[in-house]
């Protein structure tokens, strides 16, 4: 591996989280303004991640077989040439149609960033893995400051089409080292993409399937933070709307230390270990949300967000390349995103409900009790290493 080729996949993946970062938190916003309701907003968003999850999969299986970086270019033109469609939306149809299309693009892309990092970094992975991931976090918190930047001087068009133009450099920059790469298919062959027993290999791997099953359970609380706590500072704790978004601007800056950190932590007390520290921040993070009652010292406590996304995305993923094999990584980690995803939808209505029926209190206790699950299944998986 040649320094060049990482450093070229660092600005790729910075490109491509700067280029979703300045459409992704104005989606709801712009969908609004459409005309769309708040009620038919969260419909397009439930579909969408409904409707992502299999198309995922697939690409992370193509990738597998083509060679991650192909695919790169096809999918970051492809979401080039599906954002700025979104200028002439006015239906909740298309909103549909288009978004669903998005996730299953964005997701994709995302994930198969890892994959291909990951083919480039032998040694070290924990570490060295972290210092690349700090590109996403970097490139979204720029994406997203820029957006509202762009977006108040010139409207939403203006932001459609910088993030347009911003996800054909990222895409090209992926593209640049395709033609370097050996296509894996030639090892595997081409007909083992259609073969469900490769499907099927992945959740009997023990250690794999402890994992997604730790994921899922944790995912199952984390709209405890991406869709209530809004709602819960503004509601009970009495904090403006300024402030509870303050939490959503601060929790990038505490990734980028913990991927570094918790990736080189990983490397030298073991995968499972540090996975398990970062889910034990799930339950710290809910019962402090819940216990501190200041408005504050509630954002302050988002920063455990570097641990639950964080640490837990850069070491689960070096996790993942040495436990499944090389013709299969793609899929794994697009698995990863599934199992992620799923678990966000399904809380969504079981923390939804409670916090409507009981209470935004209890509902937080009960994402500590979930959440607290996901230690126990993970550590489970050590009699099998």
């Amino acid at each position: 591996m040649r320094a060049s080729d990482l450093t070229r996949l660092w600005f790729a993946t910075l490109a491509q989280y700067m280029a979703s970062g300045f459409v992704f938190p104005l989606f709801p916003i712009y969908m609004a303004y459409r005309g769309l309701t708040t009620w038919e907003v969260g419909l397009v968003v439930s579909i969408a991640t409904i409707v992502s999850i299999v198309p995922t999969m697939v690409i992370g299986r193509f990738s597998d077989v083509m060679g991650g970086e192909r695919v790169q270019l096809v999918i970051g033109l492809g979401l080039a040439f599906l954002i700025p469609f979104y200028i002439f939306l006015n239906s909740l149809l298309l909103f549909i149609i288009a978004h669903s299309l998005y996730l299953v693009l964005i997701f994709s892309y995302m994930t198969l960033a890892g994959s291909i990092a990951m083919d480039y970094i032998r040694s070290s992975r924990g570490t060295r893995f972290g210092r690349f991931r700090t590109s996403g976090a970097l490139g979204w918190i720029l994406g997203c400051f820029l957006g509202g930047v762009v977006v108040e001087s010139i409207g939403f068009i203006g932001v459609f089409l910088v993030s347009c133009i911003v996800f054909i450099v990222s895409a090209f920059l992926f593209g640049f080292g395709s033609s370097k790469r050996k296509i894996v298919s030639d090892r595997v062959g081409a007909s083992s993409f259609i073969r469900f027993d490769v499907l099927r290999d992945l959740m009997f791997n023990r250690l794999f399937f402890y994992l997604m099953i730790s994921v899922f359970v944790a995912s199952l609380t984390t709209p405890a933070y991406y869709t209530f706590l809004p709602l819960y500072m503004t509601r009970v704790l009495n904090a403006s709307s300024f402030m509870s978004s303050l939490t959503f601007s601060i929790t990038p800056l505490a990734e980028i230390p913990a991927m570094v950190y918790f990736g080189a932590l990983s490397d030298r007390f073991g995968r499972v270990n540090v996975i398990a520290l970062c889910f034990l921040a799930y339950p710290l993070r809910y019962l402090l949300t819940v216990s501190v009652g200041n408005p504050f010292l509630v954002i302050l406590v988002q920063l455990l967000h570097g641990l639950t996304f964080g640490g837990l995305y850069v070491v689960s993923t070096a996790y993942i390349s040495e436990i499944v094999s090389e013709d299969r990584k793609g899929l794994a980690l697009s698995l990863y995103t599934v199992f992620m995803n799923l678990g966000s939808f399904i809380g969504n209505y079981i923390l939804g409900w409670v916090a409507d029926f009981i209470g935004f209190e209890t509902m937080y206790y009960l994402a500590a009790l979930i959440s607290s699950f996901s230690i126990v299944i993970i550590l489970l998986s050590k009699k099998f290493s």
